[in-house]
């Protein structure tokens, strides 16, 4: 409560007034303002700004209620007290309907300190009321309004997974050049930094799995990108063996993101890939890899195919960086590609790692399991593995048995 109050007196009895202030003075400090008749209340209202109005009920030409409609017009947070000779239950009554906060007879006075503290306690209280009502309307507008961005940005979002699955092979495709074949493929979020490509020519199959820097909307960019630069470097440049294809991937990240300019730093983002070419009529496959290694199922032993630890695009000058890995493969081998998602995923017992260690002991656990039915029983044991942990990264693995 205010240490000085401002009461304004409406009262045409200057020995009242006295006797009021007296007993006030026994318990608020205050300054003070008088009127007598409607003009001086009008004019002390605007100009003397009372924290609160005690007023006499009959004034000449003026009485309490005509009074308090002006305050509610002008002051409706001030509050308007009635303090009388006498006056019946009725009319007190219908003055506190009216918007009056109390009022005391001048014979008991004494009541008069408790009913100003109550009153001015009220409109303290209805004031912070007002202000978090008000903050509340704010905090109601910003939510509404941070949950229409919300919804246009994700909108937008699953608009760009539509663009991300146009430009990418359609999965299902790959059985019809592998019928023994699957493809796992699950984003982080909406849209995905992991993409996989595959091609056809004759009896030779051009595949790829790759990890674009990021996740989500940066990592998708970089993937539709990182698509079109493949295509580009078979259709356009003529590579046709894994290793051109990732050094001419690699020549093209260096010239275009990481040359920099007057304006900007060089950008090093880039990608790991693995990317092979198999020949079914012979049963060949060529390897290369830039920090994705391929794995060989080869009569129940699972065999590591090393790669280069230079990723794609994190140089300054392009360079031969990639070679290639020549395979023979037999009848019923299972060769694997894969993101690192997968094993650097949070999970199990302890919210650790899954690790590269155990996916290769799923990779072993599946060999009665169907190629075709590898994708479906991985994304399960995935989902078990990750429990009630948020996805680390996106997942991405592709397979095939050799016919």
């Amino acid at each position: 409560m205010k240490n000085d109050l401002k009461i304004l007196f409406l009262e045409d009895n200057p020995t009242d007034v006295m006797l009021i202030q007296k007993t006030l003075r026994k318990s608020f400090h205050f300054n003070a303002s008088h009127a007598s008749n409607r003009e001086e209340f009008i004019t002390q209202l605007f100009s003397f700004s009372p924290d609160i109005i005690l007023s006499d009920h009959s004034l000449p030409q003026f009485d309490s209620l005509s009074a308090l409609e002006i305050v509610k017009e002008n002051s409706p947070t001030v509050p308007f007290i009635l303090v009388t000779g006498s006056v019946s239950e009725e009319f007190a009554v219908r003055c506190i309907k009216s918007g009056a906060e109390n009022y005391v007879l001048k014979d008991n006075l004494m009541r008069l300190p408790l009913i100003i503290e109550n009153a001015l306690s009220k409109r303290e209280l209805e004031t912070e009321n007002s202000v978090i009502k008000s903050l509340n309307k704010k905090l109601e507008n910003l939510y509404q309004l941070i949950a229409q961005k919300n919804k246009d940005i994700t909108d937008s979002i699953v608009y760009s997974q539509r663009i991300q699955k146009a430009v990418l092979p359609n999965a299902n495709r790959l059985q019809d050049y592998l019928p023994n074949s699957f493809i796992l493929y699950k984003p982080k979020d909406i849209i995905s930094g992991d993409f996989y490509w595959f091609s056809s020519h004759k009896d030779t199959i051009i595949m790829a799995v790759s990890d674009c820097t990021g996740h989500g909307v940066p990592g998708a960019l970089l993937s539709i990108t990182s698509c079109g630069f493949i295509k580009n470097s078979i259709y356009l440049k003529r590579k046709h063996t894994p290793a051109d294809i990732l050094n001419e991937l690699n020549t093209t990240f260096c010239d275009i993101f990481s040359t920099g300019n007057e304006q900007s730093d060089p950008i090093y983002d880039g990608m790991d890939i693995a990317v092979c070419s198999y020949n079914k009529s012979d049963r060949t496959l060529v390897f290369s890899g830039a920090k994705r290694p391929l794995y060989i199922l080869h009569d129940g032993e699972l065999i590591e195919h090393k790669c280069s630890m230079q990723p794609i695009g994190y140089s300054y000058n392009a360079r031969e960086l990639y070679n290639d890995t020549h395979i023979k493969l037999e009848q019923h081998d299972r060769v694997y590609m894969f993101t690192d998602g997968f094993a650097d995923q949070f999970g199990g017992n302890h919210g650790k790692k899954l690790k590269s260690s155990s996916f290769k002991t799923m990779l072993l656990k599946m060999k009665d399991i169907p190629m075709a039915n590898q994708g479906t029983y991985l994304g399960e044991e995935f989902d078990l593995w990750r429990s009630g942990e948020q996805q680390t990264d996106d997942v991405l693995v592709m397979g095939f048995e050799v016919e």
